[in-house]
């Protein structure tokens, strides 16, 4: 069972099922439930399906004691009922996706069919010989029928134009753009220069604040170049780590990197048809520089961040258990071990496309669609890549559905073919005539565009020899001013005592980006003296958050928050960057320029030492004084702090 799904498929799957269970089981909290509680169950759920007299019919299945029990492993007579009401409530009155409901059924579904063989495959039914139901309930007429209105009820609503816009190459140049005016990245660049060329990390003129403008952007554009290139989506589950990344130095040096996704789509396909030499290759990309498009560029930005996280954040290589994008606290300090959240990554999308001024719906499968479509369709003539090509880049097994490649290609090709809202133009594009109108880029230039040319170029040349005159008429009238200062500063001086004029300083302009080593070589300042608020703290530290996230995406549950903590103190998590166990961190590590560890330091240790000495290491103890820990760490901390000040181990402040 293991290996007949892919993990992240298997956790979506298990997610599914847990919340139809919770669902069902919020229900039938008490004994009964009443008539208006089940009222609304069905007829508040179903109306848009049903008739009166399947709403009644549904009723008697309510009253029915294996109602309870229809989400369980082994199915029941009311098991496609109660799926089909789930479903429906999620379609039509959480207004959810088709695609979410039809994953909600395909969990389901999995989960019985492994169960027994044959028996809970196929159409559902009840077998009067063995007097049982068998088949699968997900297989039922009454799912089909919620599926089918959903669907339509998506298409009424124009569910297709929810769909992300593409992230075109120009609105990648543009959005590169935009960061570069909101934090030049040039300065990122100088900085690792000077690094590597000898210079201290800590001698660099960089605060606390600076570094984190540089590593929020810095991060984005590397995100988004390595979207576009490899036409990924934001899935914790799908963003590497060191482990998948090797550089070389190809035979023709060349240098490139290899880049293994380990959980690209479609890969338990190939293996499932058997193609194992294939599979060998499958996932692995390799990706060079490319100079003529900095803002695609993977391999560029990808090498920068990698050496900007090792020297301003780490103060070490990169352990393969590192993400290369890792998540970062508000305070400005990274977690090796903890990846970006979809959340983050959207609202860099939102934050960028709208400083840029780019319109339009763009979700996190924007970089996906925009990549695919531009080597389809709208590289330069000679780079476009074939339907091929395109298919095993993006990881498409050769059976997938049409509508996927469409949805990617061939409706944006369409759209583009039939578009006339040119027709005016007095040169056509004829982009109906070719591929992506790829003619209108090759045919010999007619007798009417040559002549356009040739106007445009005499209007320039004029435009120019009018620009000239004007400028040698200021530099005339500039000069004889000149003169004639000059002529009246002689006349006053035969006056005046013999005396030298004192040379005049000399002010060289303020350059842009003021990078030294030295301080006396950085920009003025009110003050010369760098508060300890925003010195950089030690690199490497790092006190990972509770409850702890995983890699696939998971968090562990609340009531762990504390065992957790207390492993942090005792042992640490080196997976997560917390290579010195908590309790041996010396003083200078939370204090000064580090001191914005000082209050999760102490709440860790308040809850640890709570734990250890005052219970004795004791687990049954400790949960029995405190059964706040259910509900996290937080409240946890709350109960303890309560419990020590009446003791009298800790005072309050007064504020």
């Amino acid at each position: 069972k293991t290996h007949l799904q892919a993990s992240n498929t298997r956790t979506n799957y298990a997610g599914h099922v847990r919340r139809g269970r919770e669902w069902l089981a919020s229900h039938f909290e008490s004994s009964t439930v009443s008539e208006t509680r089940r009222d609304d169950i069905f007829q508040g759920s179903l109306v848009p399906l049903l008739t009166t007299a399947e709403i009644t019919a549904d009723n008697d299945v309510y009253e029915d004691l294996a109602f309870k029990d229809a989400f369980e492993n082994v199915p029941n007579r009311c098991s496609d009922k109660a799926l089909a009401l789930y479903m429906s409530l999620k379609g039509f009155h959480e207004n959810l996706s088709k695609t979410t409901v039809e994953s909600i059924r395909s969990a389901f579904k999995k989960m019985w069919e492994l169960l027994d063989g044959d028996t809970y495959r196929g159409k559902w039914h009840f077998n009067e010989a063995k007097q049982r139901w068998e088949g699968n309930p997900a297989d039922s007429a009454d799912i089909y029928d919620v599926l089918s209105s959903i669907k339509h009820k998506a298409s009424a609503e124009g569910g297709d134009r929810t769909h992300s816009m593409a992230m075109t190459k120009d609105y990648m140049d543009r959005a590169f753009r935009w960061h570069q005016a909101a934090c030049p990245l040039d300065i990122a660049l100088q900085m690792i220069e000077k690094v590597m060329n000898g210079a201290q990390p800590s001698d660099i003129c960089l605060d606390l604040e600076m570094r984190m403008k540089l590593t929020r952007h810095l991060e984005q554009v590397t995100f988004a170049s390595n979207g576009w290139t490899l036409w990924t989506r934001c899935d914790p589950a799908r963003l590497w780590s060191m482990r998948d990344l090797t550089c070389y130095i190809g035979s023709k040096c060349t240098p490139y990197f290899e880049i293994f996704l380990v959980n690209r789509k479609g890969w338990q396909k190939k293996v499932d048809k058997g193609q194992w030499e294939a599979d060998l290759r499958s996932n692995h990309y390799k990706i060079y520089p490319r100079p003529d498009a900095p803002a695609c560029d993977s391999f560029f930005w990808t090498m920068i961040w990698i050496k900007w996280l090792e020297l301003f954040h780490y103060g070490r290589t990169l352990l393969p258990n590192d993400f290369l994008f890792p998540a970062m606290s508000a305070n400005g300090v990274m977690h090796p071990g903890q990846p970006i959240s979809h959340d983050t990554v959207q609202k860099w999308i939102n934050e960028s496309t709208t400083g840029a001024g780019i319109r339009g719906n763009f979700s996190t499968h924007c970089f996906r669609r925009g990549g695919a479509q531009y080597w389809f369709m709208f590289a330069p003539v000679g780079q476009r890549w074939t339907l091929a090509k395109v298919r095993w880049w993006g990881g498409w097994a050769d059976g997938e559905h049409r509508d996927t490649l469409v949805r990617y290609l061939l409706d944006e090709l369409h759209s583009y073919e039939t578009d006339y809202s040119d027709a005016l133009s007095p040169i056509s594009r004829g982009a109906d005539a070719s591929l992506a109108g790829e003619h209108a880029l090759t045919r010999p230039a007619s007798t009417e565009e040559l002549r356009m040319v040739h106007a445009s170029v005499v209007a320039d040349v004029n435009s120019l020899r009018n620009d000239m005159h004007s400028l040698t008429s200021v530099v005339v009238q500039a000069a004889c001013s000149t003169a004639i200062a000059l002529q009246h500063l002689n006349s006053s001086h035969r006056f005046t005592t013999e005396q030298p004029l004192s040379p005049r300083p000399i002010v060289s302009p303020m350059p842009t980006v003021a990078l030294s080593t030295s301080s006396t070589s950085r920009r003025p300042r009110a003050s010369t003296t760098v508060s300890s608020s925003q010195k950089l703290p030690t690199p490497g530290l790092v006190i990972p958050r509770v409850p702890v996230a995983h890699p696939n995406g998971t968090s562990s549950p609340k009531n762990k928050s504390w065992k957790e903590i207390v492993e942090h103190w005792l042992v640490g998590d080196q997976d997560r960057g917390l290579t010195t166990p908590l309790k041996d961190w010396p003083r200078e590590w939370y204090q000064g320029a580090n001191r914005r560890f000082a209050s999760k330091y102490h709440q860790r240790a308040t809850i640890a030492l709570e734990f250890i000495n005052q219970y004795e290491s004791n687990e049954a103890h400790f949960l029995a004084a405190y059964p706040e820990a259910e509900l996290g760490h937080t409240q946890l901390l709350k109960a303890v702090n309560k419990a020590r000040a009446a003791r009298g181990d800790r005072v309050s402040r007064n504020k």
